[in-house]
């Protein structure tokens, strides 16, 4: 299969962004598209799905769970800025393929003007992870599992982040999660008592009246129930 390289004459798109193949593809991709993403594509389109997403974390992840969180796929720092906002005391770390995104997720602050992230790692996640492990009292995703990212084969590598009781908040492209068989997959590891069974949830994607509005995500929440020997 060969990969799909961005032309860098032509203004990116959601098509473009649906349609890269491979790691490389997507480094190269949002390599050119990290310092206008926020206003080219998140503004342009009223794209709420990173908001939703952490509305969604605050809403039913206790406070009492801790507050040491990863934002994986963190892209810019959309999802992070607003969780931050939620949970002011938060540590947040991010993951992400790309440097040139993580560089703008470097710049996002806080209201109280600290930065929205402690630290940011460059992280391939359909590879195993070479980062802390076991450390995070709760995972947040947004944007992440979608057409040309993130499958369901990288739930693996994303398991051994989060510490035993912690929150998994990942939001899933719903024409990815029917098409990849998300939902068979986090049924076969609630029932080997890998996480508890799973929650699911929709929202929109973009605003009414954007032109994509009407696009789903599904947010899968769950917990992690058992210990790094039993995987």
């Amino acid at each position: 299969m060969s990969s799909r390289r961005p032309d860098p004459d032509k203004e990116i798109s959601l098509a473009d962004a649906y349609s890269v193949i491979t790691p490389n593809d997507n480094k190269r991709l949002y390599a050119q598209w990290a310092k206008t993403y926020d206003t080219s594509f998140v503004e342009a389109n009223r794209y709420r799905y990173p908001r939703g997403v952490a509305e969604h974390f605050a809403a039913v992840v206790p406070g009492s769970v801790g507050e040491y969180f990863v934002d994986v796929g963190c892209g810019t720092g959309i999802v992070g800025s607003c969780l931050a906002s939620f949970r002011p005391t938060c540590r947040i770390d991010g993951f992400d393929i790309s440097p040139e995104m993580l560089a703008q997720a470097h710049k996002k602050l806080r209201d109280d003007g600290s930065p929205v992230y402690s630290t940011l790692y460059e992280v391939d996640l359909t590879q195993p992870l070479k980062v802390p492990t076991g450390e995070y009292d709760a995972l947040v995703s947004a944007g992440t599992f979608t057409h040309g990212h993130l499958g369901p084969d990288a739930f693996q590598n994303l398991l051994p982040l989060v510490r035993i009781g912690g929150w998994f908040v990942i939001g899933i492209n719903a024409e990815h999660f029917a098409l990849h068989g998300f939902g068979d997959m986090l049924a076969k590891e609630a029932s080997r008592q890998q996480i508890t069974p799973p929650e699911l949830h929709k929202i929109q994607v973009y605003e009414e009246g954007s032109q994509h509005f009407g696009d789903q995500a599904v947010i899968a929440t769950f917990r992690r129930v058992v210990h790094d020997e039993h995987l």
